[in-house]
C-alpha cells in the first residue's frame, strides 16, 4: 500500500468505513492522490479511496498511455471497488487560426459510456491571454467538437476555469459555453482557481451566474486571501475560507451535483502526503457543522 493512514492497515480501514460513506456525492480528484502528476493509481489508491468513504475519483488523461492505463486499468479497479469514474481532465488548446483537442478524448469516448462520466476540458491558448474574448470563436469551436463526440454516446463537458488558461474564470466558462448551443456543455466551479482571479467577494454573483450550466465544484482548504498555490490549497481542515458558506450557497441555488476534492502539489506545498490529505479532509468533509448543508443525493 502506497499510504497508510495513522497506522491503520487497510482491513481497519475497510471496518471503520463501513456503513459510513459521505452523505454528498463527494469524490477526489487525482491531484489528491498523488505526489506528481502523471503517477499512475494503484490499486492501493482505489482501495485506500473506497475505505475512507470517497465516492469515486477523476484523474487526468493527456497521452496516449494515461487514456490506456484509465480503459484497461482504472475503470475495472473502479468497478471492483464500486466506485465511479466522475470526470475526465483532458484539455483543448486554440491559437489564432487552429485548434488542438486531445486526439485521447475522441479515440476513447466510447469506453465511457453509460458511466456518467463528464469530459472536464481546460481550454489553453498561446495566442491569446487569460479571459480574451478575441479568443472565443476559436474556443467555441473547439468545445462544440467536443461536445458533440460526446453526445454520441450520452456524455457531457464541463468547461474547467484553469488560472492562465484562455478560460480562467467562471465568467469566461458560462460565456463560451452559452455560444457553444450545445447542451450538453456545463462549467465547474473551481474554489482555488476562483479565489485566485476572483476573490471571495464575488462568491454570489458568480455561483449565481454559473449555475444554469453548473455541473461539477471542487473545493479544498484554502486561505480566504491566498495569493499562491500553498495557500489556496490545503487540506479540506485548513484554511480561513468559510467552505460551510460556500456549500449553504450552493444548496440555496439547488445545486445537487457531485463535489471532489482538488489536491494539486500539497505534498510538495505542505509536506502533507497524500493519503493524509484525503483522510483528513473526508474527516472535515463530515464534520458536523456541515451536515445542514450536505444532504443525500441519491
Amino acid at each position: 500500500m502506497r499510504f497508510r493512514l495513522c497506522g491503520m492497515a487497510l482491513p481497519a480501514l475497510l471496518a471503520a468505513a463501513a456503513g459510513a460513506q459521505p452523505s454528498y456525492e463527494f469524490f477526489a480528484m487525482d491531484t489528491a492522490m498523488v505526489k506528481k502528476l502523471g503517477t499512475p493509481l494503484e490499486r492501493s489508491d482505489i482501495e485506500m479511496l473506497a475505505a475512507l468513504g470517497y465516492r469515486g475519483v477523476a484523474p487526468i488523461a493527456s497521452d496516449p498511455a494515461a487514456w490506456k492505463r484509465l480503459t484497461e486499468t482504472l475503470i475495472p479497479l473502479l468497478d471492483a471497488n464500486k466506485l465511479k469514474l466522475y470526470a475526465v481532465y483532458s484539455s483543448a488548446r486554440v491559437d489564432r487560426s487552429a485548434f488542438d483537442i486531445d486526439p485521447g478524448i475522441r479515440q476513447n469516448l466510447a469506453a465511457l459510456k453509460g458511466r456518467g462520466t463528464i469530459v472536464w476540458l481546460p481550454v489553453t491558448s498561446k495566442d491569446f491571454k487569460p479571459s480574451d474574448p478575441a479568443g472565443d470563436a476559436m474556443a467555441v469551436a473547439a468545445v462544440r467538437e467536443v461536445a458533440d463526440a460526446a453526445a454520441r454516446y450520452g456524455l457531457s463537458v464541463s468547461l474547467y476555469p484553469h488560472f492562465g488558461n484562455l478560460i480562467e474564470r467562471v465568467d469566461d466558462a458560462v460565456r463560451i459555453a452559452e455560444k457553444t448551443g450545445r447542451q450538453n456543455v456545463g462549467v465547474t466551479f473551481n474554489l482555488c482557481h476562483w479565489l485566485r482571479t476572483d476573490g471571495p467577494d464575488s462568491m454570489a454573483r458568480v455561483l449565481k451566474l454559473a449555475m444554469p450550466r453548473l455541473s461539477l465544484v471542487t473545493i479544498n482548504g484554502a486561505d480566504r486571501n491566498g495569493k499562491d498555490w500553498g495557500q489556496l490549497i490545503q487540506p479540506l481542515d485548513r484554511g480561513d475560507f468559510d467552505i460551510g458558506a460556500l456549500l449553504a450557497e450552493l444548496k440555496r441555488l439547488g445545486y445537487r451535483g457531485p463535489i471532489g476534492l482538488q489536491g494539486y502539489d500539497v505534498a510538495n506545498h505542505l509536506g502533507i502526503e497524500p493519503g493524509e490529505n484525503l483522510r483528513r479532509s473526508m474527516s472535515a468533509w463530515r464534520n458536523a457543522a456541515w451536515r445542514d448543508y450536505v444532504k443525500p443525493s441519491r
